[in-house]
Parts: C-alpha cells; sequence; structure tokens
C-alpha cells in the first residue's frame, strides 16, 4: 500500500489539537528513545528531528541537551504551530515545515554535513521509501554522527488486519517481503528489513530492537477513535475503502470485540521498532 501523504497531512493537522491525549503508547516509546540516545555517552550539539507533532519528544531532547541546536520539522504546519506554542520557552529550537523523505540538502535548507544526531519518534511508518530517506540522513550527518529512531513494525494492529482479511486472508509476518515502500496488505516494515536498509545505506553499528506493547480500550469503536484522534486513520480508510466496507465496518467492530477482549479489555497489539546507525568515522 502507498501512503497518501496528502491525507497524512491533513489528518495529522485536524488531529493535532487532540493528539497528546491519545498518544500513549508514543509517548511510552520516547521515553524509551531518549535512554538509548542517551546510551551513546555524547554530548549532542547539533540535532534533527524528523516528524516533530506536537513536540512531546522535542521538549524530552530539549532539557536533556539544553546547549544542543535542535532543528524540528514535520509535514503538518498545524503540529509545527501547537510545537511552537508548547515549546516557547526553548531558545535553542528553529522549526521547518517539510516532508521527513523529501528534504532540501542545501544551504537554503538543512547543508550536508549537519547534524551529530538525527532522530525521530514514531514517524518512519508513514514514509514510503526508506532506502531513499536513509540516504538522505546519512548525508545529513556529521562524520561520527548517529541516526536514533523508533518506528512501527510488522504486526502492528494484526488484530485490526485479522479482521479487515477476514481471517483466510492474513498475512503472517513470514510471508511479509523485503522491498522498496510496503507490503500491500501489512503496511508495517519487518525488523529485518530495517536492519538491512541502514547497512546498506553504509550505517555501520546498526542495531534493530523489537518490544512488543499492548493498548486496552473499551471497545473496538473506542480504538478506532483513537487511531482517529492521533492522526492515525489513513491506512484504515484506505482499506475499508478497497474492500468496499464503507459503512460496513460496523461488523468489523462486532469482529473485533469478540475476537480480540480479555479481563483488561479489547486490545491492540504495537510491534515498536528501536533501531540505530552510526556514520562511519574514517581514520
Amino acid at each position: 500500500m502507498m501512503v497518501n501523504k496528502v491525507q497524512v497531512q491533513k489528518n495529522f493537522g485536524q488531529s493535532a489539537a487532540t493528539y497528546d491525549d491519545y498518544a500513549i503508547v508514543q509517548k511510552e516509546m520516547a521515553k524509551v528513545l531518549l535512554a538509548k540516545i542517551k546510551s551513546t555517552g555524547r554530548c549532542f550539539q547539533t540535532i534533527l528531528e524528523i516528524g516533530c507533532g506536537t513536540g512531546f519528544f522535542t521538549e524530552l531532547l530539549a532539557r536533556e541537551y539544553p546547549k544542543a541546536r535542535i532543528t524540528v520539522l514535520d509535514i503538518a504546519p498545524e503540529m509545527i504551530d501547537l510545537a511552537k506554542e508548547k515549546l516557547s520557552g526553548f531558545s535553542n529550537i528553529s522549526y521547518l515545515i517539510a516532508d521527513g523523505e523529501k528534504l532540501q540538502i542545501g544551504e537554503e535548507s538543512l547543508g550536508a554535513s549537519s547534524f551529530d544526531l538525527i532522530v525521530s519518534n514514531v514517524v518512519f511508518q508513514w514514509f514510503t521509501n526508506y532506502a531513499k530517506a536513509f540516504t538522505q540522513y546519512y548525508v545529513l550527518l556529521n562524520t561520527g554522527g548517529y541516526l536514533i529512531f523508533s518506528t512501527l513494525g510488522a504486526g502492528t494492529f494484526k488484530e485490526l488486519y485479522s479482521c479487515l482479511n477476514n481471517s483466510s486472508r492474513v498475512k503472517t509476518q513470514q510471508e511479509l517481503s523485503c522491498r522498496e515502500g510496503h507490503p500491500n496488505k501489512e503496511p508495517f516494515i519487518e525488523s529485518k528489513c530495517l536492519q538491512e536498509y541502514l547497512i546498506r545505506t553504509g550505517f555501520k553499528f546498526v542495531g534493530v530492537e523489537e518490544v512488543t506493547k499492548q493498548e486496552y480500550f473499551n471497545s473496538c469503536r473506542e480504538f478506532l477513535r483513537a487511531i482517529k484522534k492521533i492522526g492515525a486513520n489513513n491506512y484504515l480508510a484506505g482499506e475499508l475503502v478497497e474492500q468496499g466496507m464503507g459503512s460496513g465496518i460496523f461488523p468489523l467492530i462486532k469482529s473485533y470485540d469478540s475476537m480480540f477482549s480479555n479481563e483488561q479489555g479489547v486490545f491492540a497489539t504495537y510491534q515498536c521498532l528501536f533501531g540505530w546507525g552510526q556514520r562511519e568515522v574514517y581514520k
């Protein structure tokens, strides 16, 4: 499935005001991501954040590295406006409206070899071409600089896709192929593919760690509402149109509620991927 960037921009713009209230897993991942950045032991001076959203992770970075020059970008102007307002007390942050896959590298925008650290929290799942994006980031990093990020991997929302694909059409993780872009039915990438992209780009000391999380809701309807409130309903809308379900979402909700619930409630799985790599240090 190709990602409709115009729709992504629209969805996230519309959800800017409600994002923080519903982005529970994303905030948990942000804290883990910061810990992985700190584990490098580096005192980063120049940082680029891809997809800053409302600025939740940006604030963590700014507090941890108060002397760093931090550049943040997002595809949705509304997100940038909210981040600016929230982070108005920080003088070391500059903002840019841009697609993290299509950066303008040069004197008028982002200079090549400009950053010690490039980071991103739960954004890359919206990319259509990881290899191209990673190549851009490699160029933007100083020698010895790090790319450290989190994203969502294959297995995320597997319950939802099971219902959408009517069980007999469910794709297992083993059936997913490594290719530019995303597999047709499962929009999320496998960790081994992500690692291969990093290595092929030229990154050294590459690693990808997987962590499975579950979020609980009172019902499937509440889960779908939460997805919409964080602007992540692009994939779902596409699948419903493709399968001709339209208002037939009600059978999906009924099926989900009956198949994927326990004493804690209706659950949704997030396959959280944390990846990193370093631009080669030449001796």
